[in-house]
């Protein structure tokens, strides 16, 4: 196929050709099969090629976007329930101790509001420790 494709005269009417097969080439054969043949700048002033690169790059962007207003969220949702917590067990189990707060700082999000939870049944440090060793 590349021999024919070569062997056309006009060089638009080769180019665009030779675009087409390269897309179409990429529906069955194997990428490294496809580079064997065809370069990649023969599909740079192809207008299908084109769009198609706009489309994937928007869709990655719109796509990176949402993934990091989504880590963005929960980020913020782990350090107000993180400071929520740190703020009320000292209400009931009085001053904590370096470890604790560590230990607490350490939770993961599911867990921190299990612990917002079970504190307000808490008497003492003694609880949470109990709570933490769990």
């Amino acid at each position: 196929m590349a021999d024919r494709v070569a062997a056309i005269k006009n060089p638009v009417l080769q180019k665009e050709i030779a675009g087409g097969c390269h897309l179409l080439a990429g529906l069955g054969f194997p990428q490294e099969l496809i580079n064997a043949y065809f370069t990649m700048g023969i599909l740079d002033d192809s207008v299908t090629y084109q769009v198609a690169v706009a489309e994937y790059t928007r869709r990655a962007r719109l796509e990176g976007e949402r993934q990091g207003e989504q880590r963005g969220l929960n980020q913020g949702l782990q350090q107000e329930a993180q400071s929520l917590v740190l703020r009320q067990l000292p209400r009931r189990c009085g001053q904590l101790s370096h470890e604790q707060e560590l230990a607490v700082q350490a939770l993961p999000l599911e867990k921190l509001e299990a612990l917002a939870e079970a504190l307000l049944d808490f008497d003492g440090p003694e609880a949470l420790d109990a709570w933490l060793a769990v």
